[in-house]
């Protein structure tokens, strides 16, 4: 997937890319902002798990997950203008670093579905 302008929306303190399946709310001044899903982009933006084995004198297989970027993923991003915030999972946003940013819940918000969420503009997560 490439890089298009019409990828970018702007909100008061940030602009920003949903790299997310699903349309982000925001709130910004009480009221809701709606940024919406770019096409396709959630499944460029990717975590690709990789198993790492872990010592042990157990008598079974320890391993950890570690995420990586996928390589669609960092093409995407090499094309992305600075100064953007690109909103992932948070697992993509621990895989990838900088921009991938992942979400922070407005208060009172923190434990709802994500259809009924709503979020920070003025914060995020960075890994």
């Amino acid at each position: 997937m490439q890089f298009d302008k019409s990828h970018i929306f702007s909100l008061p303190s940030v602009n920003i890319i949903n790299a997310t399946p699903h349309p982000l709310n925001f709130e910004v001044n009480g009221e809701i902002v709606v940024i919406p899903v770019v096409d396709g982009l959630a499944k460029v933006i990717t975590a690709v798990p990789v198993e790492v084995a872990v010592p042990s004198s157990l008598n079974v297989e320890l391993v950890k997950v570690q995420f990586n970027p996928s390589d669609l993923g960092l093409a995407y991003l090499l094309s992305v203008p600075g100064g953007v915030c690109v909103v992932g999972s948070l697992i993509a946003a621990q895989a990838f670093g900088s921009p991938i940013v992942a979400l922070v819940p407005a208060p009172g918000f923190e434990r709802v579905p994500p259809d009924q969420r709503r979020m920070r503009h003025d914060k995020f997560t960075v890994f």
